[in-house]
């Protein structure tokens, strides 16, 4: 017989227990079906508006010792054309693997694992921890970062509009492997800025400016423009892409 119906996320507790980003991406060869992008800048990069996957879309309704992920949880396929995604399935595959783990240790169902225990296990995982509130100005390496990924859990009607907390900046270095490129610095428009080299092998090329971290991304909004500027990073030669890891 089937154990009872998911009981683990009733009563109002936020049941995400894993982030995607991706935009609705949708391939038809006889039809043009038009969606709403939901795409917007950060980090002078293009991306998805941020949602989350709750834990019952891993579930299936009528299967005992059964945990779906990848591409086969629970979403309508409108929805699929963003979770089916290589980095949304990771941490969905994460997740998944957490809450088979944890159902073997305590000995029950999917179905019955508390969210909680699972988000716990996640967010605290030694190796490889995973969030599960999308927040633009925290990335796991941030002092910060757990008590806000707690607080928005215990209290999501308070989740900013804009995916930012009010956290302290984090002051970032800039990695063993970057290297320092002397440029001038001209924003193109809103989050849309470009770098031409006036030093060393590539003096002359004009390069995207792009970066992962938040306090980098505050920055580059505040620099006047054109602007001569000293940064640190790495050439990414497909996207034609400065990584900024430091100004």
């Amino acid at each position: 017989p089937s154990s009872p119906p998911f009981q683990g996320g009733w009563g109002g507790e936020c049941e995400a227990i894993a982030i995607g980003n991706y935009a609705n991406d949708h391939h038809y060869t006889q039809f043009q079906l038009p969606l709403q992008p939901k795409s917007l800048r950060w980090g002078a990069r293009w991306t998805g508006t941020p949602f989350t996957i709750p834990y019952r879309a891993l579930i299936p309704i009528s299967f005992d010792n059964l945990l779906v992920c990848e591409k086969n949880i629970s979403v309508s396929h409108i929805a699929n054309g963003a979770t089916r995604l290589q980095p949304v399935v990771l941490g969905i595959g994460q997740a998944a693997g957490m809450a088979a783990a944890l159902c073997i240790e305590q000995g029950i169902q999917p179905q019955e694992l508390s969210v909680r225990t699972l988000q716990n296990a996640l967010l605290t995982d030694i190796i490889a921890p995973q969030a599960v509130i999308p927040l633009f100005n925290l990335p796991p390496d941030h002092p910060d970062w757990l008590h806000w990924q707690y607080y928005y859990l215990d209290h999501p009607e308070l989740y900013p509009i804009d995916g930012n907390c009010p956290a302290f900046s984090n002051p970032r270095h800039p990695s063993k492997d970057s290297q320092p490129f002397n440029g001038i610095f001209q924003r193109q428009s809103h989050q849309d800025y470009s770098f031409t080299l006036t030093q060393g092998q590539f003096t002359g090329q004009t390069w995207k400016l792009v970066t992962l971290y938040p306090e980098i991304n505050q920055q580059l909004q505040n620099i006047p423009t054109p602007s001569p500027l000293k940064v640190y990073g790495r050439l990414n030669f497909s996207g034609q892409w400065l990584i900024l890891e430091g100004l």
